[in-house]
């Protein structure tokens, strides 16, 4: 019984999330405008800080390595 009240609760909110689209596209258009570039200077400071640990890390074991050789 759950499984059907819980796929009935999710059919309700994709018809009144699309019809609130609907109604209210300008304003949906707006918030994506006004989310947009928060979220890509989020991504860029991780892409920016995940990349130096990763340059950072090969640096260590191409030094780990050379010393090693030698």
């Amino acid at each position: 019984m759950s499984k059907i009240l819980l796929f009935i609760g999710g059919v309700i909110c994709l018809i009144l999330g699309l019809w609130g689209i609907i109604v209210w596209w300008g304003y949906f258009v707006k918030a994506l405008m006004a989310l947009v570039p928060p979220v890509l200077i989020i991504i860029g400071i991780l892409l920016a800080i995940f990349g130096y640990s990763d340059i950072k890390s090969s640096l260590e074991e191409k030094r780990k390595r050379e010393t090693t050789d030698e």
